[in-house]
């Protein structure tokens, strides 16, 4: 625990096989800290942790609910905001490494995060040592890739993931490459010089590359890199990394060999380490598992933490490594398209890039009712169940009923797509059933996940005896209770749910009941004209289920 702080409320939830989530309020060294956690398994298998770049390119900015949308119909995702960002451009500071490829080289000066092959987490400072060199000549530095040169001379590499055209200087020689395989890290890739571009501003081609000389750069690319020459790209990152293809930018780093670092000595302002700001990190926990953590700030409800805080906020969390992401208005945690924590800026923020955990197996959505009541009325008569497969599988998808007795139940192989099963029928029993989904893909990895609701026909056909009431033309209200229940009958205003009164509270036996409510309050008061609701809640055994209905109070004369 930080010193200073209390235990207040906790709850956590499962959102998939595997994956939990956690929101944890506290009382840190003077106001409250309220702590979102998703929490995976190490990654491998069935589950991958991957860095996402927004729009799938460098200078691209989407929302997080954004990027996980583009990426829904590969797999179930939770994620977090990514690496600090140019807010003009929208390029990552850091580095960003997919499969391999370098889509954004490293900063030396702040840590990047690693996934290795076997799914351990690695935090470490890389330096980036990129090379050119056409056939015949010396190799030469290439002082950037994928970001703008900002202290010529020197010569950068634009490849197609940049996403957009390379920057406009009235000085700049851009060298137009053909036939460039992706750039792997630390690799040696070939392309063909095919013309040369004046002034910036040209179109990266696909499956090539510009090379951009400012200051004297020019005259030595204009004599070596002549038309249909051989030009090779080395982009290197120190210390090697051999045993990792993900990675991505962010700093500081939190939490080495399961020990906090308060002064990590990177290139990060005070005013970004020392204030409560709201926070992002990653970190993983001895037992190999990953945990995503956003700390909301910033506000009454959460005051945000300092830097050295949420170190020890991460180690209290278990993590034997972890790493800090961007904050502040960019701290957005979210699942399945759902954001669940509160960005500080009221929404989210577009964002350059995220770090994403993935699960390929068989998921299924929350049912669309929590409680389920199939009795006709036209409310709540239809339950729909949902399994979203992303990978071809064999699957076996059924709906059991409280005794465990199936009532419906479908298997066989599927392409990826979204299973859908209505249950509608009205003479199904009470009581608590379950949804179960269990798939195994041609892998032989197998998943099974299971969703409950609750069967409750207590309650049903609520009707109003008009839906505009007036103080000589009273409100008639009626309901059908199927067994006995303590009933609460309210009736409510839309604008701000307050209670205006009481029409009954207590035990009620089965049968159509009726009610009536003169349109006043509990003082004999005529309620004034507005918008209302009449509210009915059963419960017994089974739980509690509601109905409501809105209707309208004018002004005597017009009803």
């Amino acid at each position: 625990m930080l010193p200073g702080a209390a235990e207040g409320s906790k709850t956590t939830t499962r959102l998939m096989p595997g994956v939990t989530y956690t929101k944890e309020v506290r009382w840190v060294r003077g106001g409250p800290v309220v702590t979102h956690v998703i929490a995976g398994p190490k990654p491998g298998g069935l589950w991958a942790l991957r860095p996402v770049l927004s729009g799938g390119t460098v200078l691209g900015r989407e929302p997080l609910t954004s990027i996980q949308r583009s990426l829904s119909g590969r797999a179930t995702i939770a994620g977090v905001n990514g690496d600090y960002f140019n807010t003009e451009r929208g390029n990552p500071s850091g580095i960003l490494l997919r499969d391999g490829v370098l889509d954004a080289r490293p900063n030396s000066r702040r840590s990047s995060l690693g996934v290795a092959f076997d799914g351990t987490l690695h935090v470490r400072r890389l330096a980036y040592s990129g090379t050119w060199q056409v056939d015949g000549f010396r190799a030469h530095r290439l002082e950037e890739f994928n970001h703008v040169l900002l202290n010529p001379p020197g010569v950068g590499l634009f490849t197609p993931t940049w996403g957009g055209r390379t920057p406009e200087r009235r000085s700049a020689l851009d060298v137009v490459l053909a036939g460039l395989p992706p750039v792997m890290a630390n690799g040696y890739q070939t392309a063909r010089v095919v013309r040369f571009e004046r002034g910036g501003g040209t179109n990266v081609p696909a499956g090539g590359a510009v090379l951009q000389a400012l200051g004297s750069w020019r005259q030595v690319v204009r004599a070596e890199a002549r038309a249909g020459r051989s030009l090779t790209i080395h982009a290197g990152l120190s210390p090697l990394w051999a045993d990792v293809a993900d990675a991505i930018g962010g700093g500081p780093v939190l939490v080495r060999r399961g020990r906090a670092i308060f002064r990590a000595r990177e290139e990060f302002t005070s005013a970004q380490l020392v204030p409560r700001h709201p926070r992002t990190a990653v970190g993983q926990l001895a037992t190999g598992r990953v945990i995503l953590v956003a700390v909301d700030g910033r506000s009454g409800a959460s005051y945000g933490l300092r830097t050295w805080e949420l170190a020890l906020e991460m180690m209290r969390l278990g993590a034997v490594t972890a790493m800090s992401f961007d904050g502040g208005g960019s701290t957005t945690l979210a699942f399945d398209r759902r954001v669940l924590n509160v960005p500080s800026d009221g929404a989210e923020r577009p964002l350059a890039d995220g770090l994403f955990l993935l699960f390929y197996g068989a998921y299924a959505p929350p049912p669309r009712h929590r409680v389920f009541s199939p009795n006709g009325d036209g409310v709540l008569d239809v339950q729909r169940l949902r399994a979203r497969v992303v990978r071809r599988s064999h699957v076996r998808v059924s709906v059991l009923g409280p005794t465990g007795r199936v009532h419906w139940s479908h298997a066989g192989w599927t392409r990826p797509r979204t299973l859908v099963y209505d249950l509608a029928e009205r003479r199904i029993a009470d009581g608590r059933w379950r949804w179960v989904v269990e798939s195994e893909d041609g892998a032989g990895r197998r998943s099974r996940m299971q969703r409950t609701f609750l069967v409750n026909k207590t309650l049903g056909h609520l009707r109003l005896g008009r839906r505009r009431v007036a103080a000589r033309r009273p409100l008639d209200v009626s309901v059908v209770l199927t067994r006995p229940a303590r009933l609460r009958v309210t009736i409510r205003r839309r604008s701000d749910d307050a209670l205006v009164r009481v029409l009954k509270a207590g035990a009620a036996r089965p049968g159509a009941l009726r009610f009536h409510w003169n349109v006043r309050t509990a003082r004999g008061r005529v309620v004034s004209p507005g918008g209302m609701r009449v509210s009915v809640r059963a419960r017994n055994g089974l739980g509690t289920i509601g109905l409501q209905r809105s209707f309208l109070v004018v002004r005597a004369g017009r009803g």
